[in-house]
């Protein structure tokens, strides 16, 4: 009935496809930082110098400032003109973090942990859902587009990515 629709259809769809990607020898791209050791090992460790910050909690006079992918600062702010970095909780893949109570809830990496805080001098890990979170790693970046180093899982755990030279990269979005 309508012979040059099917043909007009085709076409005003065919420019809703990805165009198939150029994949150049060398581009400037993003790379897996793999997590070496067990990244499940949680644990206090002595304050540690602050880089990248993401999420902040006050309890009873003491801050627990986030540090992305790393863990927790731990600082007593009773003198908020002289805070003072008490210790620094190890949480690889870190990227949230809640408080209830005497428990701090965080993600290791997919694994959601409960940390009994009630001593900061003996935290201990008091329960961990597995695979609560969906992957094994740091996501890329939200904001990013370009070409991407593919994980490897053989590697071990994802817990960021690293700018470098990409040679031939087989992955992009």
């Amino acid at each position: 009935m309508f012979p040059g629709l099917g043909l007009s259809l085709l076409l005003l769809l065919s420019g809703c496809l990805d165009p198939k990607v150029d994949i150049p020898e060398q581009v400037t791209g993003l790379a897996p930082i793999y997590y070496e050791g067990d990244w499940r090992d949680i644990g206090a460790e002595p304050p540690q110098p602050i880089q990248e910050l993401f999420k902040i909690y006050y309890k009873d006079s003491i801050l627990f400032a986030g540090e992305s992918l790393r863990g927790i600062h731990v600082i007593d702010n009773t003198d908020p003109f002289n805070p003072e970095p008490i210790k620094f909780i190890r949480i690889p893949g870190n990227s949230d973090i809640a408080i209830k109570g005497s428990t701090l809830y965080a993600n290791n990496l997919s694994d959601l942990v409960a940390i009994d805080i009630s001593d900061l001098d003996n935290i201990r890990v008091v329960s961990r859902v597995e695979n609560a979170f969906s992957g094994l790693g740091a996501p890329l970046p939200d904001d990013y587009f370009g070409f991407f180093e593919c994980p490897d899982p053989n590697m071990g755990a994802i817990i960021g990515w690293a700018e470098k030279i990409l040679e031939r990269p087989e992955c992009w979005r």
